[in-house]
């Protein structure tokens, strides 16, 4: 049977619960400081009484009745506390009480104390069944016995009654603070709340554009969290306008090949049989668009690999690998030159297959719009600060406010001529990808004397 699931405590409930728990432990922790301060200082003073009866007790020497009398009238009267006095002289035992505020040989009272059993508690506390707590002491002197029982009464009655008040305040408080909480609760939880509902509204359409959050001033971490549902939400309209632009981007693309391959399948059915010359020339255009497709396809792959890719880093001979691919891509530039300017002994930390799919893209990029008795110059160099990985042509160049456009996918710089020079428009998108996915930064600048300077750079650590 699956279990309920507890619900989610709300701002006013943990408030709520915050507060009176502070409240309580503060409460408690002063009511036992009180009761202790309290109850010790009254117990010091019970017991400082408490010896000075029992010193002036032994001092009166006393024999008699009338020297017992005459000691009680002039001792006791003072007393705070309710006592019971014994002496037990050769001749006679005298008792007396001094909540009477008079000598008392033989009373009801008296006689109803000393007869019951008294249990020893903790030092000179006792327990009397009936009467409470004493303090109890006795003394002998010669043949006299002096015995007093102090009672405690007073002193428990007194702290009963603060803790009575503690109790009556620690309510009191706790009333307050619930009440408090729960006003606070509301003020903190307006803000959150009104973030959420908005929030809530604009989730509802996750494929439209997302309108910002209006931010609340305070508090701070509100504020904060509204900031940044803000740049989540720009990045997510962008990534949506990009995904948008890729898909009509792409269809574009596609749809041309695609008319060319069924403009010729169409040109071959109504006048092949008639004219059977056409039909190697058109088969000729379908293999070219068909090839064209086929790049783009891969390319669109490539892209959506790269977009995905988590791969591992691990040490690279970056001049050995450049030299190596200079080498191997040499011929393939004919009748163009490639110039290697590569120093030696680079390392860094990056995906050798990546590498390779980078330099491999920006040489034919290079390739493509270098005249053809132009040379591409590939280098790599190093300063204590950085590393340099450079493809430079002589071709025309790529104006200043759209270097950073050319990494976008499928821009071409002179669309005039994007039928004429083969290519998608994707080649440097994918570089840009894989280039931050081995922890370096691309940038473009111009070349001298003219052309374009493509530069990756990964920093020193």
């Amino acid at each position: 049977m699956p279990t309920k699931k507890a619900a989610t405590p709300t701002y006013e409930q943990l408030i709520n619960q915050a507060v009176k728990r502070l409240v309580l432990t503060i409460t408690l922790a002063i009511s036992a400081i009180i009761l202790l301060v309290v109850g010790t200082q009254q117990t010091i003073n019970t017991t400082h009484e408490a010896h000075d009866l029992m010193n002036s007790l032994h001092q009166a020497n006393i024999k008699d009745v009338p020297s017992f009398i005459h000691w009680n009238n002039t001792t006791t009267r003072n007393s705070k506390q309710p006592a019971f006095i014994r002496v037990t002289t050769s001749d006679a035992t005298l008792t007396t009480t001094t909540k009477n505020k008079q000598t008392i040989l033989t009373s009801p009272s008296s006689k109803a104390f000393f007869a019951k059993n008294q249990t020893k508690l903790l030092g000179s506390l006792v327990y009397v069944r009936g009467f409470g707590f004493f303090l109890a002491y006795s003394q002998e002197d010669g043949q006299n016995t002096y015995q007093l029982w102090v009672s405690l009464r007073r002193l428990i009655n007194s702290l009963l009654v603060l803790i009575a008040l503690i109790i009556i305040v620690m309510l009191a408080t706790l009333a307050l603070g619930t009440w408090w909480a729960h006003r606070l609760a509301l003020r903190l939880s307006a803000p959150t709340i009104a973030l959420l509902h908005e929030t809530k509204y604009t989730s509802n359409n996750p494929e439209a554009d997302q309108p910002t959050l209006t931010v609340p001033n305070s508090p701070r971490e509100i504020t904060d969290l509204g900031q940044a549902f803000n740049e989540l939400l720009v990045a997510q309209n962008q990534r949506l306008q990009h995904e948008r632009q890729f898909i009509s981007d792409a269809s574009h693309e596609l749809r041309t090949p695609i008319a060319a391959i069924r403009g010729n399948l169409s040109l071959i059915r109504r006048r092949g049989d008639a004219h059977p010359e056409v039909v190697p020339e058109s088969l000729s255009f379908i293999d070219e668009e068909s090839l064209r497709m086929q790049h783009l396809i891969e390319n669109l792959l490539h892209l959506s690999r790269a977009d995905r890719a988590k791969i591992e880093l691990s040490d690279q001979d970056l001049s050995y690998l450049v030299l190596q691919l200079g080498e191997h891509y040499q011929p393939l530039l004919a009748p163009q030159t490639l110039k290697l300017a590569v120093d030696s002994n680079i390392h860094i930390k990056g995906n050798a297959e990546m590498l390779q799919q980078i330099i491999v893209a920006l040489l034919d990029n290079a390739h493509k719009y270098t005249p053809h008795d132009q040379p591409i110059t590939l280098g790599l160099t190093q300063t204590d600060q950085q590393i340099q990985l450079t493809v430079a042509d002589l071709g025309e160049g790529i104006p200043d406010d759209q270097k950073a456009a050319v990494f976008q996918r499928f821009y071409r710089v002179d669309q005039s001529r994007s039928q004429a020079i083969e290519g998608s428009g994707l080649g440097l998108a994918i570089v840009q990808q894989l280039v931050t996915l081995n922890q370096a930064t691309i940038k473009i600048v111009n070349n001298h004397p003219q052309g374009s300077l493509f530069t990756i750079i990964w920093p020193k650590n």
